[in-house]
């Protein structure tokens, strides 16, 4: 009961951070800061409470598809939080907030079919560890590349978009999703080379196909970065190949938790 109510009211909370910021869209003005932090730090905090009481039971950590989904939702809004302070990552916040206040409706209502493991090594942690950050980082790198996309059309077709008044120069745009890129495919590597490294199981029947679309989803950010340094990829080629890789990393954990929870039950 408590982590219902606790959900629903950061799930809310969440909402009415983005009505603000539609709003101050309207007026063609930015969010006002403080009331933004306001709404959003006490979501984050229930979102966090409520969490911990659907993620850890007594006879171990649930590891379902909505439930990691809400955990990665947590992680990415306050990482947007923290680095929002010194970097202008508000454009983010009106995508970031609505996901993660539908992965924790989600996640409440899929609380009664855990899938729950009793016990974790070091070389497993490490592994979780770094696939739930590298996923968080390419997830706001493909939320980026959305919005270079949209500045860059408008900028070209001379649209009088007013949102785009408000966002950094492109320039800084595109500068701040390489920095996404290159953070979450250090962390891909990372996790991939510790899934090498310390899972015996990695091409096991049911993590086959996650090894797989990981792999793939490594070799187009490879690409990606390569064609940037060289040949100066940008703009609509690098959103394409950005939202092409996270598709595959998506497929590589959610298309795979998907199957083996919904359709293979």
């Amino acid at each position: 009961m408590i982590s219902t109510l606790t959900g629903v009211t950061a799930a809310a909370l969440y909402l009415l951070c983005v009505v603000h910021q539609i709003a101050a869209f309207r007026r063609q003005q930015p969010p006002a800061r403080r009331l933004l932090y306001g709404l959003a730090l006490p979501a984050v905090a229930l979102h966090a409470l409520s969490l911990s009481q659907t993620l850890i039971h007594p006879e171990g950590v649930d590891l379902s598809l909505l439930t990691i989904a809400a955990l990665i939702a947590l992680i990415m809004i306050v990482f947007v939080l923290l680095a929002n302070l010194w970097q202008p990552l508000d454009n983010l916040f009106v995508l970031i907030f609505p996901l993660g206040a539908v992965a924790l409706i989600g996640s409440l209502m899929s609380a009664g079919t855990t899938h729950l493991r009793e016990s974790f090594d070091a070389g497993l942690v490490t592994h979780m560890v770094f696939s739930l950050l590298a996923y968080t980082i390419l997830a706001m790198a493909a939320v980026q590349s959305i919005a270079v996309w949209v500045q860059e059309r408008g900028l070209k077709s001379h649209q009088p978009i007013a949102l785009l008044r408000l966002l950094p120069p492109l320039l800084s745009m595109e500068r701040m999703l390489f920095q996404l890129l290159w953070t979450g495919f250090v962390l891909l590597t990372a996790a991939i080379t510790s899934g090498f490294v310390f899972l015996t199981d990695l091409f096991a029947q049911n993590v086959a196909h996650h090894t797989f679309f990981s792999l793939i989803s490594w070799l187009i950010f490879a690409a990606l970065l390569t064609g940037h340094h060289v040949f100066g990829w940008r703009g609509a080629t690098a959103t394409r190949w950005t939202l092409t890789g996270f598709a595959f990393l998506a497929l590589a954990y959610f298309g795979s938790k998907f199957v083996l929870e919904f359709l293979l039950t």
